[in-house]
C-alpha cells in the first residue's frame, strides 16, 4: 500500500461526469428560449437586386462603349459622298486616291475605293468608270 500512498488522493479527486437529472414521467421538457428565427429571403432578395442593378449598369456602360468605339473606328478620314470619275492615261490607284480625296490618307481612300467596286487588286485601266469618294 506505500507505493500508492502518494495516488490516492489524485484518484479521490477525480470527477465522475455529471448526468442530467431525469424529469418525471409524463412532464414535457420545456423548450429552450430563444429568440425566433427571422427568415433571410428579404436580406438575399435585396442583394440579388442590387447586383442585378451593378450587372445591368456595367453591361449599358459596355454597350456604350463599343458603340462609341465603333464610331470611332468607322470615321477613319474617308469623305461618304461618292462620284463617278474615268481614269486618266498613266495614272495609278494611289494617284487617283489623292485626285479626289486630297485631304484623306490615300490608303483609306484606296481601300474605300476598292470596297465601292468590288476590286482585289490595284489594276486599273485607262477611261476605267470608278466610284470614288469624293473629296473635292
Amino acid at each position: 500500500m506505500s507505493v500508492l500512498m502518494g495516488w490516492e488522493p489524485a484518484i479521490l479527486l477525480r470527477r465522475r461526469p455529471v448526468r442530467p437529472a431525469r424529469r418525471p414521467f409524463g412532464l414535457a421538457a420545456a423548450a429552450p428560449v430563444r429568440p425566433p428565427v427571422t427568415s433571410c429571403a428579404p436580406c438575399y432578395a435585396r442583394r440579388r437586386a442590387i447586383a442585378l442593378l451593378v450587372a445591368a449598369t456595367v453591361a449599358a456602360f459596355a454597350v456604350v462603349a463599343l458603340v462609341l468605339l465603333g464610331a470611332a473606328v468607322a470615321d477613319d478620314g474617308v469623305p461618304r459622298r461618292t462620284a463617278v470619275v474615268q481614269v486618266r492615261s498613266g495614272e495609278t490607284l494611289w494617284e487617283l486616291a489623292g485626285r479626289v480625296a486630297p485631304q484623306s490618307p490615300p490608303r483609306a481612300v484606296v481601300a474605300r475605293i476598292q470596297q465601292l467596286n468590288g476590286m482585289r487588286g490595284a489594276t486599273v485601266y485607262p477611261g476605267q468608270p470608278l466610284l470614288v469618294p469624293d473629296g473635292r
